[in-house]
């Protein structure tokens, strides 16, 4: 490839902009949409936007939208991976940020959730994971320049 081409490739990859923006929401399978909000809303202060027979929707501190949706049959957001931490790992599909894991991890034992042990990863940040009262895993995270 002559240099000239090579730039303009170069040129064309810097100006591209990706057509996805962000995740704007995320839809959470649930046995019973009522109490899955009232304990999220116990749990994290979650703003309840919208309830109705259709569902809920909580607010998370960002302004992104988390709805909670009745399953016909008992299902999790949790898949199964080879690919993260070892054999047949139970995957979470989602990870919060924090701005206090320790609290919130303190927190969430005092009240009985089934949470992961608190682990440092260095330059990756602390992080735990935990369980909703259906059996959705999910991973939290801070920062660890906000630490």
């Amino acid at each position: 490839m002559t240099e000239k081409k090579s730039i303009d490739v170069q040129q064309q990859q810097a100006v591209r902009k990706p057509m996805l923006k962000r995740v704007l929401c995320n839809y959470l399978p649930v046995s019973n949409w009522q109490q899955a909000a009232d304990w999220f809303e116990e749990m994290f202060g979650l703003t309840v936007r919208k309830r109705e027979p259709d569902g809920v929707i909580l607010v998370l501190g960002d302004g992104q939208w988390l709805f909670l949706l009745e399953t016909t049959e008992k299902r999790t957001a949790n898949f199964s991976t080879h690919q993260w931490d070892g054999e047949n790992y139970e995957m979470f599909s989602l990870t919060f940020e924090v701005e206090d894991i320790v609290e919130l991890h303190k927190r969430l034992r005092e009240k009985g959730v089934e949470v992961e042990p608190l682990t440092d990863l260095g330059s990756c940040g602390l992080q735990f994971k935990f369980k909703d009262p259906d059996g959705n895993k999910f991973n939290v995270w801070q920062d660890p320049a906000s630490a």
